[in-house]
């Protein structure tokens, strides 16, 4: 089985019961084989605070939602755009809720209600 997808996904996991935007990343996978190691992860214990707000999920029988905040062609640089897009979220300023286009037409947009980021690094 393939999981990588041809170019980099940055992406963002939301809380499904607030819709707060947690975590910002990057992967070279499938959106949703990344988030399935996200709950391995927390499942496994691991102790970053990305990880802990996962598990308190997972206790409500829970999941993050996942939505793809850009697509990267394999030749860019995926450091610099995640990078980019955790300063955007830290210091998004806009009116929310904030309205993610749909990814697919058969989707919808993804709602943000609020910013929460857990992440422990700016990226890269």
């Amino acid at each position: 089985m393939n999981i990588r997808v041809g170019r980099y996904l940055i992406y963002g996991l939301i809380d499904p019961r607030d819709r707060a935007l947690y975590y910002i990343g990057k992967t070279h996978k499938r959106r949703e084989w990344r988030l399935a190691e996200h709950i391995k992860h927390a499942l496994e214990n691991d102790q970053r605070p990305v990880y802990e707000w996962v598990r308190a999920l997972l206790l409500e029988h829970l999941e993050p939602e996942i939505f793809v905040w850009k697509k990267i062609s394999p030749d860019s640089s995926w450091r610099e755009a995640e990078k980019e897009a955790i300063s955007f979220w830290k210091n998004y300023s806009s009116e929310l809720p904030y309205a993610h286009p749909p990814q697919t037409k058969k989707s919808k947009p993804t709602e943000i209600k609020r910013i929460a980021l857990l992440n422990a690094t700016n990226g890269g």
